[in-house]
């Protein structure tokens, strides 16, 4: 007893040790970063261009955010280093506000990567920005969403949720435009590379954008809406200078486990708004697009996915007639079938992974074959290549067979 009140007097009693060991609370900052260097090359000579390189860059990220009770900052901020397009750049990728004035609402306002649908590398009714030269080119497949200047609003009611996106001033695409990859031109009857770039115009307007989504008994449910421009450059105006023509779209999904996999559908209807009956050859024409879908878990580890897309031409006799060029348009009936496999091995540290586009109606194909492996915690490395084949030299795959590539990429993460 004497021993125990001599611990007693000198402070040493169980609200002393707790005092003293409080955890402190987390900080509300979370900071985050990488460095990544990768380099591509094209696998065989382009007549098109002497630019060898498809991807020769230094990235940096910082990541920086700060969580309140009922708000939260977003930040990322990227220092790029572009050797192929002779470039330094910094860029914010996301710098976003999110707070939930309501108890069923949330809101997020600034820049931000928005994505919707279910489709895999085929957007039907997601139609905010992509880039499609960080896609060829090897870059992290993170960089094909490109951010947007957005505010996003979500209402989650009892049995649905409704989401709008309302971008202030259109972005489009980041498209092909001849300084990274060559691309066939109607008008030229062959594969360019212009110099200068393409540089199309912009329109100045908004675009928005809506999801009404359920779930019932395990069965996903969504309708979309759209109103703003096409998000590639297909319009020609009177001066030939190429544009973003008007844009409305409409359109569904569904998604439900069958058969121990996944099973998905989308469609969407395009509303050519500058040209509804299809006369004007330099506008496209509206278009109706649909998607089936499987993926299943083949073996331990190992999941295949596969799709049909078919894209159907409204007015197609009238574009044929009116075009300039009409050995050069594609088929009425768009068809594609897309095959993902993925298997991860040595402890998951180890990705191997397949993704192919087939068309038998353009008779081309576009296949992803790429390698990554986790060394630990901080360093990543990857490989892969993407290659081009067709029959047709205009075909959407075809024409970029002369920009198959292969690459490499090395990925160094800090996180505190």
């Amino acid at each position: 007893m004497q021993a125990t009140d001599e611990w007693s007097d000198d402070g040493w009693d169980d609200d002393s040790w707790g005092g003293e060991w409080q955890e402190a609370p987390p900080s509300p900052w979370v900071f985050r970063g990488f460095a990544e260097a990768g380099y591509g090359r094209r696998t065989g000579d382009d007549p098109a261009t002497n630019q060898s390189s498809t991807l020769s860059e230094i990235r940096g990220r910082l990541s920086l955010d700060y969580v309140a009770d009922n708000w939260r900052l977003d930040m990322q901020t990227e220092t790029l280093f572009d050797d192929v397009a002779n470039d330094t750049e910094w860029t914010i990728r996301e710098m976003a506000l999110s707070f939930s004035p309501l108890d069923q609402l949330d809101i997020k306002a600034g820049r931000q990567v928005v994505t919707w649908g279910i489709g895999d590398y085929l957007f039907l009714n997601d139609l905010f920005p992509k880039d499609w030269q960080s896609f060829f080119s090897g870059r992290d497949d993170e960089y094909l969403k490109a951010p947007s200047d957005s505010l996003k609003a979500s209402l989650f009611a009892e049995y649905f949720s409704f989401d709008l996106v309302w971008t202030p001033e259109f972005e489009p695409d980041n498209s092909l435009t001849g300084e990274r990859f060559s691309f066939f031109s109607p008008g030229a009857g062959t594969t360019v590379a212009p110099d200068p770039i393409l540089n199309p115009d912009e329109p100045t307007g908004s675009t928005l954008s809506t999801r009404l989504a359920t779930n019932h008994k395990g069965v996903e449910y969504a309708l979309y809406g759209y109103s703003g421009y096409w998000p590639t450059p297909q319009g020609i105006s009177n001066q030939g200078q190429m544009f973003y023509p008007g844009l409305n779209g409409w359109g569904g999904s569904v998604r439900m486990p069958v058969s121990s996999g996944l099973f998905n559908a989308e469609f969407s209807w395009y509303d050519s708004e500058d040209d509804r009956d299809g006369t004007d050859p330099n506008i496209p024409n509206s278009q109706l697009r649909g998607l089936l879908g499987y993926e299943r878990e083949m073996a331990n580890n190992l999941t295949a996915a596969v799709q049909y897309y078919l894209e159907w031409t409204a007015d197609y006799d009238s574009q044929q007639l009116n075009a300039a060029s009409p050995e050069y348009s594609q088929d009425e009936y768009r068809q594609l079938l897309t095959l993902r496999l993925t298997w991860l091995t040595m402890q998951q540290k180890l990705n191997w992974s397949l993704f192919s586009f087939w068309s038998p109606s353009d008779e081309d194909a576009y296949i992803r074959p790429s390698v990554t492996y986790r060394v630990n915690d901080q360093w990543t490395v990857a490989t892969g290549a993407n290659l081009f084949c067709g029959n047709r030299e205009y075909s959407f795959f075809g024409q970029h067979e002369n920009n198959s590539n292969a690459w490499v990429r090395a990925l160094s993460l800090d996180h505190k």
